[in-house]
């Protein structure tokens, strides 16, 4: 109720559980969320950072209550591939619940900001708490470097590439891109000009990416 007299708004499209409560039994979280969904206070409720039993229990849950799960929103990028590793997209799969990745471009490491190393004013530089200095290694900037010759081939940057690769073949539904500048958004937008990708190029991107 906070939050939405905060944001000016009687409701919002999406009332997601970010992550799950190991101190709340799951019927409770669910609970919660079906009542927002009652009270008018949002029209859909999805999860967020769920194991695939997690989301399968929860959607069972929510389909019991009558408030169906629309989407899961996962981390997931070409250098974090545990949604596929962990089997959570076969599991959104299996229930037809729609997924939204957030940090397609891990941090601003996917965007050419680091092919030289680590640049004044970027995140690795202040240590942010969600990337360190100490993640951005000669082994990764070879990686990112090889991915973005294989970007360029496609006519891409390797925002796009990275984007485009989560987007690949439809699993994914969306994918959550942040932007400082107008230019930055138009770029990654420009990705969905390009979505297919060649059995050469994807593993070209796996023997890169896996190790």
């Amino acid at each position: 109720d906070q939050s939405l007299t905060r944001m000016g708004l009687d409701y919002v499209d999406i009332f997601y559980s970010h992550r799950p409560d190991p101190e709340t039994p799951l019927e409770e979280t669910m609970g919660a969320l079906h009542s927002a969904v009652q009270q008018g206070k949002a029209l859909y409720v999805g999860v967020s950072n769920y194991s695939p039993e997690q989301t399968r229990e929860a959607a069972r849950i929510l389909g019991e209550l009558g408030t169906p799960l629309l989407i899961h929103q996962p981390r997931y990028s070409m250098l974090d591939r545990r949604p596929e590793e962990e089997g959570l997209l076969a599991a959104l799969d299996e229930l037809q619940v729609g997924s939204i990745a957030y940090s397609p471009l891990e941090q601003g490491l996917l965007t050419g900001r680091y092919l030289d190393g680590i640049p004044a004013g970027s995140r690795a530089a202040s240590d942010s708490p969600f990337l360190s200095a100490d993640t951005v290694t000669e082994d990764l900037v070879r990686r990112l470097r090889a991915l973005d010759e294989i970007a360029k081939s496609r006519g891409q940057s390797l925002a796009q590439l990275a984007l485009a690769w989560v987007l690949r073949g439809g699993r994914v539904t969306s994918a959550l891109i942040g932007a400082s500048s107008p230019r930055q958004l138009e770029d990654s937008v420009a990705a969905i000009g390009n979505l297919e990708f060649e059995p050469d190029e994807l593993a070209r991107i796996d023997a890169i990416i896996q190790p």
